[in-house]
């Protein structure tokens, strides 16, 4: 059986790629009806659910508002109070720009807190059996304040700490969203692997790094639980992820489970978590932003960008509205129960086919080019076009005029395939006609200031 290198392997948090070189993309969704699911499809099947936890969940969801929208809106906000003077970000001293750019970085911090922590990753990688125990794990938080509509708000961040041994340089880190969607994707592997769902080589897996993808069950571990089935972790890191704050809720369960309650959990799964840790949702707040800004950049003539996060917003809400209805919705293949192994691969598709016809799978970078599984929709173009705007803000934080980053431009191409689409020199007026990342500078208010800086700089050669 071929080997695949897995670190080519990646899905893009709400950038809603994933990079699969080595396959063959052709076959990716056959094996909804021809019930073979191999090395392949699993690992499509483990990164599709990166993409779910990305749209499905609320930190999922915030974190593109973030992301996304706020850095939208302060980058034009920085436009249109000094030009494109008011670039390189990380220079920026108008005090006209500061309350933007202080916030700029702060969501900058938010969303790093909220990844894996690569120290750890590294720092794991460098011990000789290339992994750490747990000490002890501690409830921390830090202060925080925000300013909406120029009105100062105050509360306080809330952090799962896990103090360790065995490891140099690193003695603790915090417990992140990021970490905890990859103990559910490889939770997602080993029920696979356990039901004969797949011929996944399960020394493949094992080749991954102990952080994230094996310390979930050092954390189970230290909470007395001791074999779990992969169904039961999949129900703890998926109920986790759609919580609030999913490093707290992880540990509230676990602090449960070990205080006698994992009997009572293995009964009835899903009334058990309901009735002890459900609370009430969050995300109309954050779906409101989205939608709010979706309307107002339609209202301000971006339409192109408007659509895109229309096209967006209509998957985050149709996804909670599922789960309204069924909590576990985006789960229900694990729940499949049928002793004759056909049926039982042909309800688990089912299942998945269910989610799939309702999601389409993200984007897909192969051999730097990205490709569309369906592509009756815009939401190939929505993308690419996010893309595009995520790959200027990132110049912007240290270029005073943007372009594609290099490691981007190794990376993959658009497809328009121009490789002077970043190249300002070669801009020309309005209409700007299927060259995405000049169409994503327009809707940012960028290119038509990026055509009169081009023209100064023409005069004052001549």
């Amino acid at each position: 059986m071929e080997e695949i290198d897995l670190t080519k392997i990646k899905y893009y948090p709400d950038r809603f790629y994933v990079c699969l070189d080595g396959f063959d993309i052709k076959n990716l969704t056959d094996f909804i009806t021809d019930l073979q699911i191999g090395q392949h499809q699993s690992i499509f099947i483990h990164e599709y659910y990166h993409y779910l936890t990305n749209i499905a969940t609320l930190p999922g969801i915030r974190q593109f508002c973030l992301n996304f929208c706020d850095r939208f809106r302060a980058s034009t906000i920085l436009t249109a109070a000094e030009g494109i003077d008011a670039y390189p970000i990380n220079s920026n001293t108008f005090q006209s720009c500061k309350h933007m750019v202080d916030y700029w970085n702060d969501v900058a911090t938010l969303l790093s807190e909220d990844d894996i922590d690569y120290k750890v990753v590294e720092d794991t990688n460098s011990t000789a059996n290339k992994k750490f125990e747990i000490a002890s794990i501690e409830r921390t938080n830090r202060p925080m304040e925000a300013i909406v509509d120029g009105v100062k708000h105050s509360g306080e961040r809330n952090f799962i700490t896990i103090h360790t041994t065995g490891l140099i340089n690193v003695h603790s880190f915090n417990l992140t969203f990021g970490a905890i969607d990859e103990f559910l994707s490889s939770a997602i592997d080993e029920y696979l692997f356990e039901n004969d769902l797949s011929d996944i080589n399960p020394s493949m897996l094992s080749q991954r790094p102990f952080y994230p993808y094996c310390f979930f069950e050092e954390l189970l571990l230290f909470y007395g639980i001791r074999r779990p089935s992969a169904f039961e972790k999949i129900l703890i890191a998926y109920f986790a992820l759609n919580s609030s704050n999913p490093p707290v809720t992880l540990i509230d369960i676990l602090e449960k489970l070990k205080d006698g309650g994992y009997e009572q959990f293995q009964e009835n799964p899903e009334t058990y978590l309901l009735s002890n840790f459900s609370e009430t949702p969050q995300y109309n707040v954050v779906l409101d932003n989205i939608k709010n800004f979706a309307d107002l950049t339609s209202e301000q003539g971006r339409v192109h960008i408007s659509q895109a996060l229309k096209y967006y917003y209509d998957k985050f809400y149709i996804a909670q509205k599922l789960k309204e209805n069924d909590f576990f919705f985006f789960i229900r293949p694990f729940f499949v129960s049928e002793e004759n192994t056909i049926k039982y691969r042909q309800k688990f598709l089912l299942e998945l086919s269910r989610i799939i016809n309702l999601f389409t799978p993200p984007l897909i970078l192969k051999d730097k080019q990205f490709f569309y599984i369906d592509k009756l929709t815009t939401f190939g173009e929505a993308t690419v076009l996010i893309l595009a705007t995520y790959e200027i803000f990132e110049s912007l934080r240290t270029n005073r005029i943007a372009s594609r980053p290099a490691h981007q431009k190794a990376k993959y191409t658009f497809p328009d395939k121009d490789p002077d689409c970043d190249n300002f020199e070669k801009f020309t007026p309005p209409p700007i006609n299927g060259i995405v990342f000049r169409l994503a500078l327009n809707e940012l208010n960028l290119y038509g200031p990026y055509l009169r800086e081009l023209e100064n700089i023409k005069q004052n050669n001549s």
